[in-house]
C-alpha cells in the first residue's frame, strides 16, 4: 500500500510517464494487456453500459402494450422466476412498471421492485430503491393528477414517449415546487436511461440542487455517470462525492441508494485515485493515505444492505483486508448475473490491485497472486 509524500510522486511520476507514454516492460502472455495503459498500470473502469431490455422481456411488454395484460403477466412472471440474472431483473422491473399503473406502488409492485434493488443492474436497481423510499410514496401522493406514477409506469412498460411527455408536463404543472424537482429528477433519468446524456444533464443539475438530499444524491449518481462518460473526471468526483454525502441512510433518510453510490464512487476512486484532486485533498486534511480514502466508500456501502447488495461493494470491500473468500463468492454473484458485470468485477479488482498489495505480506502476496491467476489478469504496477 502506498502512502503519504510517497502517493503525490508517483502521482506526478504517472501523469509524467503517461505525457510520454513510456512503454510497459510489463508482459504475461496468458493475460489481457489491454487492461493496462501504456505504462503498465490499470486502466480506469469505463462508465456503466445502459442496460437494454433483453428481447424476451420486450416480448412480453409488447403484449401488455397490445392490452394484453395477462399474457404479459404470465411471460414476465416466469421470467423474473429463472434466477439471480440481468434478464430476470428486467422482467420484474417491468412487472413492477405493469402493477404500479394498474394498482400503484403498493402490494406486488413493492416485491418486483424488492427484486430488482437486490440485484446488480446499476440502472434498474438505483431507481428500484428509489421508488421504494417512503420519501418517494409521500411527494407522488401530493401529485393529485398522479402524473408522476402514470409517467413512471410508462417508461418501466417500454412506452417512453409517453413518459417524456408526461415529465415534462408534471415539471411545467408543478413548476417551483417539490413535486416539479422530483419531475425534473425522473425526466433526467428517463433520458439517460433512454440513451440521451446530453439532455438529461440540464433537468439532473436543476435536481441534484432544489432535491431533498435522496432525490439529490440520485440525481448526483446519474450526473456522475455523465462526467465520467465526459472525461470529467475531478468534476465527477465532486458530484459524486457530494452524492455519498447526501445519500447516506443517516441524512437521506432511506438505505437502499447509498450501496449504488458509493459503489459509483468508489469505482471513479479506484480507477482515478492518482489523479482526482479530492483524493489528495483528502490525505492532506485527514492524514490518511490513498488506500483509505478509497476503501471508504466500499465500507460504507457494505454497512447498508437490507435492500440493496450490488456484489461489486463486496468484492471491492473485502479485497483490503484480504479476505478472499468474500472476494471470491462475489465475484460468482456477479458471474451468474451477466458477463458484462463480471468483466467489471475483473476490472474492479485490477484498479484496486496497487492499492491493496503489499509485499510484506506473504499471504496477502499469494492470495493476490492466485486472484489475478484465476481471472487471468496481468499483474499491474
Amino acid at each position: 500500500m502506498i502512502h503519504g509524500a510517497t502517493f503525490v510522486m508517483i502521482k506526478c511520476q504517472t501523469r509524467v510517464a503517461r505525457l510520454h507514454e513510456i512503454p510497459s516492460r510489463e508482459s504475461n502472455a496468458m493475460s489481457d494487456q489491454s487492461l493496462l495503459d501504456s505504462n503498465g498500470m490499470a486502466l480506469p473502469i469505463p462508465a456503466d453500459l445502459l442496460s437494454p431490455v433483453p428481447d424476451e422481456v420486450e416480448r412480453g411488454l409488447a403484449a401488455f402494450r397490445a392490452d394484453d395484460a395477462p399474457q404479459a403477466r404470465a411471460l414476465l412472471t416466469t421470467i423474473a422466476g429463472v434466477g439471480r440474472t440481468a434478464v430476470s431483473g428486467h422482467a420484474a422491473m417491468a412487472l413492477a412498471g405493469i402493477e404500479l399503473g394498474e394498482n400503484g406502488l403498493d402490494g406486488s409492485c413493492r416485491t418486483w421492485l424488492e427484486q430488482v434493488a437486490a440485484g446488480e443492474d446499476p440502472w434498474l436497481g438505483p431507481l428500484a430503491a428509489v421508488i421504494l423510499a417512503p420519501v418517494f410514496q409521500s411527494y407522488v401522493s401530493a401529485d393529485s393528477d398522479r402524473v408522476l406514477l402514470r409517467s413512471l409506469a410508462a417508461q418501466l412498460t417500454g412506452d417512453l414517449d409517453t413518459a417524456r411527455n408526461g415529465f415534462e408536463q408534471a415539471v411545467n404543472l408543478y413548476q417551483d415546487t417539490e413535486i416539479g424537482d422530483l419531475a425534473n429528477l425522473l425526466l433526467g433519468s428517463l433520458l439517460l436511461h433512454s440513451g440521451d446524456p446530453a439532455a438529461a444533464l440540464e433537468p439532473l443539475r436543476h435536481a441534484r440542487q432544489w432535491c431533498d438530499l435522496l432525490f439529490a444524491g440520485y440525481a448526483g449518481y446519474l450526473e456522475g455517470h455523465i462526467l465520467i462518460g465526459q472525461d470529467e473526471k475531478d468534476q465527477a468526483g465532486q458530484v459524486l462525492q457530494d452524492a455519498h454525502s447526501k445519500s447516506h441512510p443517516a441524512r437521506a433518510g432511506s438505505e437502499g441508494l447509498h450501496p449504488w453510490v458509493a459503489l459509483r464512487f468508489g469505482e471513479l476512486l479506484a480507477g482515478e485515485a492518482f489523479s482526482l484532486d479530492l483524493v489528495d485533498d483528502q490525505m492532506e486534511s485527514s492524514g490518511v493515505d490513498e488506500g483509505t480514502v478509497v476503501r471508504e466508500p466500499f465500507e460504507s456501502g457494505l454497512y447498508f444492505q437490507q435492500v440493496s447488495r450490488p456484489a461489486l461493494v463486496d468484492v471491492g470491500f473485502h479485497l483490503f483486508p484480504a479476505e478472499f473468500g468474500p472476494v471470491h463468492a462475489g465475484l460468482e454473484r456477479l458471474k451468474t448475473w451477466s458477463d458484462e458485470r463480471y468483466e467489471r468485477g475483473r476490472r474492479l479488482i485490477l484498479a484496486l490491485y496497487t492499492h491493496v498489495e503489499d509485499s510484506r505480506d506473504e499471504q496477502r502476496s499469494q492470495g493476490l497472486a492466485e486472484l489475478r491467476q484465476k481471472l487471468d489478469l496481468p499483474r499491474p504496477r
